[in-house]
């Protein structure tokens, strides 16, 4: 038994009270996703409603007094995984990646780059970039990781703030498998569990999915481009993650750019293997 959570243009998100999980359904034109079950839908919002009464059955959902969804004939989509190891991801060009993330964003795309007048936003994006400056400053180091983290979740506004979107993207490079930083994992996870009860159920949802690299479609199809095909790649891919959201997707960009930085300054092609030693600059951005 659950019931509607969230309604909104071309997704839902149902309660399961007793598990504290969501499941979102998708509209047809929406990305594959951990948790999620795309419809031959357009648009959700004239159909479902918060409150709605939801009932789970192994056949299928059934929401209010007037929704069937059959499951029974649903194929199942699995996140793609590819074969990567230290060497092979020492052999990535990240510093280019980082820079031709960066190339993608504006402004006006994230708060960690706002510049506008607005004096909420302002102090928003004064605090998004300290704590940032810490994170990152704390996983060159190798101390105080899980303070670091802790203190940036849940720093924003929306269902999913800036600062959580942030660290789903910087996690989906940092904890891949062979990953130099990814012995850092439990340090985010032990984060999560200090703050789970702070932010919303969906932000602690994707956090956690993301930690134990579980996201969205279109973010395995940039990672797997980075990692497995020659440069360059279509700007596309990108512009993809863009569009989650108002801001999400740009937000989670910030913070690829930055762990290809930090991949760079770890171990990565043409590294520098003092760097994360010294104070220094990420590419275009603020450190």
């Amino acid at each position: 038994m659950g019931q509607v959570e969230q309604v909104f243009s071309h997704a839902v998100n149902l309660l399961i009270p007793e598990q504290q999980r969501l499941l979102t359904l998708l509209s047809e034109d929406c990305d594959n996703a951990p948790n999620s079950c795309r419809l031959a839908l357009t648009h959700y919002e004239d159909l479902f409603h918060p409150g709605e009464q939801v009932n789970f059955s192994g056949s299928g959902i059934t929401v209010g007094n007037d929704k069937w969804i059959e499951i029974t004939g649903c194929q199942m989509w699995r996140i793609p995984r590819w074969t990567s190891d230290s060497a092979s991801l020492a052999k990535v060009g990240w510093q280019h990646w980082e820079e031709f993330i960066r190339q993608q964003l504006r402004s006006n795309d994230t708060l960690f780059l706002y510049q506008g007048d607005n004096p909420f936003y302002q102090e928003i994006s004064r605090q998004l970039l300290n704590r940032r400056k810490n994170l990152l400053k704390a996983l060159c180091t190798g101390e105080n990781i899980t303070a670091a983290v802790n203190q940036l979740i849940g720093l924003g506004i929306g269902l999913t703030p800036s600062s959580d979107d942030y660290l789903v993207g910087l996690s989906t490079i940092l904890f891949i498998q062979g990953h130099p930083l990814r012995k850092y994992r439990y340090d985010f996870l032990a984060a999560l569990q200090l703050a789970g009860n702070n932010i919303t159920l969906l932000s602690k949802i994707t956090l956690e999915e993301a930690f134990n690299q579980r996201y969205r479609e279109r973010v395995g199809r940039l990672l797997n481009q980075f990692i497995t095909e020659p440069q360059p790649i279509s700007t596309q891919y990108v512009t993809d993650i863009k569009n989650i959201g108002s801001s999400s997707g740009c937000d989670m960009l910030y913070g690829m750019a930055d762990a290809c930085a930090l991949s760079h300054r770890s171990g990565g092609n043409y590294v520098n293997q003092d760097s994360c030693k010294k104070k220094g600059t990420v590419a275009n951005s603020r450190w």
